[in-house]
């Protein structure tokens, strides 16, 4: 009865269409250091500027 019972689960797991064996990297998507990285290591790593605050100073530089 138990054999039963268990193949009757693989075969709903398996029509339910979820593949075990993939690996999908979303899953294990790091959107970067956390807060203990950056307390251990940050003063590691200079704070840079986005390119969007940059860029019009360079403009500015390159018109003068």
């Amino acid at each position: 009865m138990l054999r039963r019972f268990t193949m009757v689960l693989r075969e709903i797991w398996l029509a339910s269409g979820e593949p075990g064996g993939i690996y999908r990297p979303e899953r294990h998507y790091m959107r970067g250091p956390g807060p203990k990285w950056r307390a251990k290591y940050g003063h590691l790593y200079p704070k840079s500027q986005t390119a969007t605050a940059s860029a019009p100073a360079k403009l500015r530089a390159h018109h003068a």
